[in-house]
Parts: structure tokens; C-alpha cells; sequence
């Protein structure tokens, strides 16, 4: 009696692991793209980078990750490409791009990529000469917290602004890609040459309780970041488009909050807004 409970045990539990081991061989799914990108986009690789770009044998990779909607292993295979070009101060740059679309087309996905690959080559640029350097001046600076980002303007409209919905329809068709030649990129004319603006967010730690003090390192601290709008401005020829976030906090958490904006290399008096996201448009695009 007592073999045949421990016979019926075992055989349930061999039939239950068969079941899982089937659900697993069968809940995986196979996702393959095409490897034709450069061919399909190579009137725009040309545009961006040049007739004398080189382009590396595409690489064939393969990622899985676990899509809980579908309670499955989705495992992907795509392509990878280096196009390798010169830059305007001679030397070699890389653009590494796939062919992981997802559902959308080849174009679309590539200006996708030129797009933060444009953002991620200026913002190492202004972190590494000028923001860098004046972090390391700021008093109870939160590091970690702080980011920098160069993103075109906001896309956005509001019922009652019929302005704003002409400016979404007219962003939303700007192509960096049909604008942008890489192998000539100046920083310097980063924001006359393109809808691009730069956003710094800062936090602060106060060091003190009192007062006086607090506010005497909250404008250090402001002073410190004009003096480094200023440098930024004079280096783009007074073409700077910027907005400055700064969140001072004490053990609590946050305690106050300060904010400046720069427009065509000009202090922005009301600062961020709608009123400036209105500005910025038409100081690049003209008037609506």
C-alpha cells in the first residue's frame, strides 16, 4: 500500500515537471529583423555623415527578455553596424546603429538613433567642459542626483493657446536627421543651428539650520551657475538656449527650489514657462 501511495507520488510528480518543462519549451518566441537598414537608409547616412563614411559588417547579436504580458521569453535577433567618419576637428567618430525597429519603419528608426546620438555627443561635451568643472565649486552638491540633458523643445499644446498647437504641428515634422551633417558639427552652434536647448538639474544639500546662512549658499550657489551660463553663452556666440533647475535640500528633504532661463544668449526674465517655451519656438522657427 504504502509503494503504491509513494509510486502515485512520484509519477505526479514526473508528470508536472514534464508540464513545466513543455511550457517552457514552448513559451519562448523567435523575433528576427531584416539586415537591409543601410541599404534602404543610405541616401540618409549619406545626408548625416558623408560620402566617405566606412561601415563596419553588420553583427549579428541576440537579446532575450521576459514579456510579462504574454507570460513569455521573447527572444530577439538583430543586426549592429559601426559607421566610423570624420570629424571637423579630423578625428575618427563611431555611430553605432541596429535594426531593432520594434513595429516601426526603417527611417523612422534611424532618426531615432541620429537623434541621441547627436544628444549624447553634446551633452558629453558640455558636461566634460563646463559642467563638470563647475559641480566640483558647488557647496553640498548631491551629485548623483544632478543630470544634464540637450533634447529638443518640448512638444506640448494647450487648449486655450491656439499657438501652441501650431507649434507641436511644426516640431512634430522637424527632422534632425534632414538638417544635421555630422563630419562639420560645431558645438558652438548647437542651439542657432538646431531646435535644441540645453536643461541642467541641480540639487543642493543646505549645511545649516539657520537662515542667513542658507541663503547665503543658495546665491553662491546661483552665482556660481551664472557664472557658468555666462561662459556657455560667450562660447556660443551668444546663441544659448538654456533652462536651469536647482532644488536646495536639508534633512526633511526639499526645502526651496530656484530656476533660470536663458533665450538666444539673453536671461530670460520670467523664466521656464509656457511664456519661454513660446519664445524659444519662434526664435528658432519665426514668429507663429
Amino acid at each position: 500500500m504504502k509503494r503504491t501511495k509513494k509510486f502515485r507520488t512520484a509519477l505526479l510528480i514526473l508528470l508536472a515537471s514534464s508540464v513545466l518543462l513543455t511550457g517552457c519549451a514552448y513559451g519562448n518566441r523567435e523575433l528576427s529583423y531584416h539586415d537591409n537598414t543601410p541599404k534602404i537608409c543610405g541616401q540618409m547616412l549619406k545626408n548625416c555623415f558623408g560620402e566617405d563614411y566606412t561601415l563596419s559588417e553588420g553583427v549579428e547579436k541576440e537579446e532575450t527578455f521576459f514579456n510579462e504580458y504574454e507570460n513569455t521569453d521573447i527572444v530577439t535577433h538583430y543586426t549592429e553596424w559601426t559607421l566610423s567618419y570624420p570629424s571637423a576637428n579630423g578625428q575618427e567618430c563611431a555611430f553605432v546603429f541596429n535594426n531593432r525597429n520594434g513595429k516601426s519603419p526603417d527611417k523612422e528608426h534611424l532618426e531615432k538613433a541620429i537623434d541621441n546620438y547627436f544628444s549624447d555627443l553634446t551633452e558629453q561635451f558640455y558636461k566634460e567642459n563646463f559642467r563638470d568643472k563647475t559641480s566640483a565649486q558647488i557647496t553640498g552638491l548631491r551629485a548623483e542626483d544632478c543630470a544634464l540633458y540637450i533634447k529638443p523643445y518640448r512638444l506640448f499644446s494647450v487648449p486655450d493657446m491656439p499657438e501652441t498647437s501650431a507649434m507641436f504641428d511644426e516640431r512634430l515634422h522637424y527632422s534632425l536627421a534632414e538638417h544635421i551633417y555630422f563630419p562639420e558639427l560645431s558645438y558652438e552652434r548647437i542651439f542657432s543651428d538646431f531646435p535644441y536647448i540645453l536643461n541642467m538639474y541641480y540639487y543642493v544639500t543646505y549645511e545649516n539650520d539657520e537662515e542667513q546662512a542658507r541663503s547665503t549658499q543658495r546665491q553662491e550657489t546661483e552665482n556660481i551657475l551664472r557664472e557658468m551660463t555666462d561662459e556657455i553663452i560667450q562660447y556660443t556666440d551668444h546663441s544659448l538656449n538654456a533652462a536651469i533647475y536647482v532644488t536646495m535640500m536639508d534633512e526633511n528633504g526639499f526645502a526651496d527650489n530656484f530656476s533660470f532661463s536663458v533665450l538666444n544668449g539673453e536671461y530670460f526674465a520670467p523664466g521656464p514657462g509656457t511664456e519661454y517655451e513660446i519664445a524659444l519656438h519662434e526664435n528658432f522657427f519665426g514668429p507663429i
